[in-house]
């Protein structure tokens, strides 16, 4: 199963090439990329997608997706990313003139909007989650022949750093980002000493163990968790916030280079000591972008 980010990518690389051409005689499988989403992945009955399983989606041991039956969660990482997808999709149809293309993914943009905001945010916690979908009324032949389910899923009370993406996504009203950026400062769950945790402290599967394959998510820091949690306080205005994250994750990173002469791969946020994998760059480079998007050098999805 395709992470969602391939239309993003297209719309980035065409920023950078200024032009969109080398990409027009694939656009039929970038079509059918996005329909295979539709035609496996869709629920219908609640609007949102789900992942086939807990293989290579990115956030390995995500505790909403990891052990869980298959095609059964509604991810907010998921679904988040897939509104952009959406949204670079439409961007994509309207370098080629393909109007009809073109509003039809900004409808499923919209419309999937709306499902996450109806099925993943919880009003009483102010915070989105990802949800179970896998919901029915099993039948007997006697019993349950009442009242049956009517609610369409059943939300995953799980805190991970993926709660936030509806700030990068733009999918979180103006209220609603007010209490996740409360929830970003937070040193009782998510932050710590070297910025956001990539799961609450106060979940029951918090655990700083050094492990690859599957990488550990379940608390410690991960660079892009920084930048996408700094890049949705920075999209709502937070940038009081967002600059504590950023200086967290210079300091972080900088430490490191200062004390072993490398980056890693993740970090104990208690101690803001290396957990793993020396040599590391990847993503490790956003933490010089978050700086110039705070100084205003950078300018944020100028091509997605």
């Amino acid at each position: 199963m395709h992470k969602p980010f391939l239309c993003q990518q297209i719309c980035l690389a065409s920023g950078y090439l200024g032009s969109f051409d080398w990409i027009k005689e694939d656009m039929p499988k970038v079509k059918k990329y996005l329909e295979c989403y539709d035609r496996y992945y869709y629920f219908e009955s609640c609007g949102l997608y789900v992942w086939a399983d807990d293989v290579m989606i990115g956030v390995d041991n995500d505790p909403a997706i990891f052990g869980r039956p298959r095609f059964s969660t509604g991810a907010i990482f998921l679904n988040s990313f897939l509104v952009r997808e959406f949204r670079s999709m439409a961007k994509i149809c309207r370098a080629f003139n393909m109007k009809s293309d073109a509003d039809a993914y900004d409808a499923k943009a919209e419309k999937l909007t709306q499902a996450i905001q109806s099925e993943c945010y919880d009003k009483r916690d102010k915070i989105f989650y990802s949800v179970d979908v896998d919901i029915k009324t099993r039948a007997y032949d006697w019993f349950h022949k009442g009242l049956g389910v009517f609610w369409k899923t059943l939300p995953i009370k799980v805190r991970c750093w993926s709660s936030f993406l509806p700030m990068l996504s733009g999918i979180a009203t103006k209220e609603q980002a007010a209490y996740l950026a409360k929830h970003a400062m937070d040193e009782e769950t998510y932050m710590s000493c070297g910025g956001i945790r990539s799961l609450s402290k106060d979940e029951k599967m918090y655990n700083l163990e050094k492990t690859g394959n599957p990488s550990n998510w379940l608390g410690p820091i991960w660079i892009i968790t920084q930048y996408c949690v700094f890049r949705g306080l920075m999209n709502y205005g937070y940038l009081d916030e967002a600059k504590v994250i950023c200086d967290k994750t210079l300091k972080l990173l900088g430490e490191d280079l200062i004390k072993t002469g490398d980056l890693h791969e993740y970090y104990n946020p208690e101690t803001c000591e290396p957990i793993m994998n020396p040599g590391f760059v990847n993503w490790n480079v956003l933490a010089l972008t978050m700086a110039d998007e705070l100084e205003g050098k950078a300018s944020p999805d100028r091509y997605i």
